[in-house]
């Protein structure tokens, strides 16, 4: 009886524990292709139903919405909301237009005409508010955006802005996004700013490689989204190149690998197993992040971290290709000649002080009464590594530069947010110089331009009207043809047409040359240049005549 209580308890405690490893998977993946105001995509609605097929295959549970409305896009995400709830892992999928406005990205709809920022928020769901729907659920969660396409239908917004206000910018393709939640990674079809292809076969070239490559054993995601970008890469031949965004402090994968089933060796032939130090779950982390950044400083953050480490050989290799400054300064680690060659050692960083060095003491021989301790050696004052010098990323402040002339008013034809310098950004740079002389540079972006637009925070540059209008207060409006100024010039306000005429003195046109008496009829030929023009009393032509100095006077024949 006994030993079957221990049975029953040991078969609790496995179901238990194999409940608890088990992660609940939780995904919602949209395709929008067909647009009711502009052309169909031709990938889309594919690239949605191959990658929910997949994910149901590796144990997610799956909603699935093609060519979704305004109406239908919400109440989807409502579904995938309730669904999120107590799960482990949330997913979400995006394939369609997107765009992003004053760079804040939106996902559109089906039905969407884009013809007024004031329509947006009703043709469109913002992509923050998701994110933070699922942050706020989930533990861990996963976004992959294929919406980079060229939108036209933002063709319509770029008109209306022209027109209405300068102070809202639209961008090419999607805007960056900073994960503020645990354990998120955003994941791009192209880099941020940039448009992807839709591709020449059933799916888009970023969902193909996610595709081939998700359902891999044993593949870290980021690791995953590596070979993505790779194979991306070289179908477009570098042109699109996606991009990821993480803060992931834990690993994850889609598929984990199997277990090798291999039969063991005969007892006898059993080598003695060496004991193996155990893997620190920190340097596991610590490098899983270091690797999503992929920039120079966390890899040496890492190496500077665990400088024998895991993965410090992995480091070293990124470090050689990603630190353009050249390499840290590293000084040699004091040793005792006869222990062979100095092997180099990192300095570590500031913030992380160094292990003492425990002081080698001589112990007084037994019965010496004044032996003496040999005083410690001091460890090597430490100097601490310069900090490499970054160099400005030139497409980011070139985007930053084209806001800041937009809101001091210097971007007359108006430019796009992309850190693209062309001539139009020339222009307004040049522009604003002419009024501040405090950019010695205006063919490239540079710091000091953007530090010199930055400290104008009011209007710069006046405003400037196209031809055809006029400026009327801070607005340009259409200026009037000649004909419809003499047009409404002649012709009495619209309130005083039906008023009666005030009375007037009529007089007599002088008796012509062979007439026996006075006669009306014969009206003179207006001279303008004495005031003379015809006005209706009822239906009768008359002829009003307003010397200078003196009343108007209306002749009636």
């Amino acid at each position: 009886m006994r030993w079957c209580l221990v049975a029953l308890l040991g078969v609790i405690g496995c179901l238990a524990a194999t409940h608890a490893v088990a992660e609940r998977r939780v995904a919602l993946v949209i395709g929008n292709a067909q647009y009711a105001y502009t052309a169909a995509l031709p990938n889309p609605r594919n690239d949605a139903q191959d990658i929910s097929e997949l994910l149901k295959k590796i144990g997610f549970e799956v909603t699935v919405g093609l060519d979704l409305d305004q109406t239908s896009f919400a109440r989807t995400i409502d579904t995938f909301a309730r669904a999120l709830e107590g799960a482990d892992v949330g997913l979400f999928f995006y394939a369609g237009h997107g765009l992003q406005i004053n760079e804040k990205n939106y996902l559109i709809s089906t039905g969407a005409k884009l013809e007024s920022t004031f329509l947006v928020p009703s043709e469109t769901i913002e992509l923050d508010a998701i994110i933070r729907l699922m942050e706020s659920k989930a533990g861990t969660n996963l976004i992959f955006l294929d919406a980079c396409r060229n939108n036209p239908l933002t063709d319509n917004l770029k008109r209306t802005l022209a027109v209405v206000s300068r102070s809202t910018t639209i961008g090419r393709g999607l805007a960056r996004v900073e994960p503020t939640g645990r354990d998120t990674l955003v994941a791009f079809s192209s880099a941020p700013g940039q448009e992807s292809a839709d591709g020449r076969g059933r799916n888009s070239p970023f969902t193909a490689a996610l595709l081939r490559h998700m359902p891999k054993p044993g593949l870290e995601v980021s690791v995953m989204l590596k070979e993505v970008t790779a194979d991306v890469r070289r179908e477009t031949g570098n042109a699109q190149r996606p991009q990821q965004l993480s803060d992931m402090s834990k690993t994850f994968y889609f598929v984990k690998a199997e277990p090798a089933m291999t039969a063991p060796p005969p007892a006898a032939a059993i080598p003695p197993i060496a004991p193996s130090e155990p893997v620190d779950p920190v340097d596991v982390a610590f490098w899983q992040s270091a690797a999503a950044t992929n920039e120079c400083e966390s890899i040496r953050a890492y190496i500077r971290r665990f400088p024998t480490g895991n993965f410090v050989d992995l480091a070293r290799i990124s470090e050689r290709r990603l630190c353009k400054a050249g390499p840290e300064i590293v000084t040699a680690s004091p040793q005792p000649p006869s222990s062979g060659p100095v092997a180099p050692m990192l300095i570590p960083a500031p913030a992380t002080p160094a292990a003492p060095v425990p002081a080698a003491t001589t112990q007084p021989a037994p019965g010496t009464k004044d032996a003496l301790a040999t005083p410690a050696v001091a460890a090597p004052p430490v100097v601490p590594a310069a900090a490499p010098v970054v160099p400005p990323d030139p497409i980011d402040i070139g985007r930053k530069l084209q806001k800041e002339l937009l809101r001091v008013g210097c971007a007359a034809s108006g430019i796009e947010i992309d850190g693209n310098w062309d001539a139009a950004s020339r222009d307004a740079l040049r522009s604003f110089n002419e009024r501040t002389r405090s950019v010695a540079v205006i063919d490239r972006p540079t710091p000091e331009a953007l530090e010199a637009v930055r400290s104008h925070r009011n209007r710069v540059c006046p405003t400037t009207c196209e031809a055809g209008t006029e400026l009327r207060g801070n607005a340009c409006v259409a200026i009037p043809k000649p004909q419809e100024r003499s047009r409404h010039a002649s012709r009495p306000p619209e309130h005083e047409r039906d008023r009666p005429l005030r009375a007037q003195r009529v007089e007599p046109v002088p008796q012509r040359s062979g007439s026996q008496s006075q006669s009306y009829a014969n009206v003179p030929t207006l001279d303008t240049r004495k005031g003379e023009s015809w006005i209706y009393v009822g239906k009768q032509r008359c002829k009003t005549f307003e010397p200078p100095g003196a009343p108007q006077r209306i002749i009636c024949p």
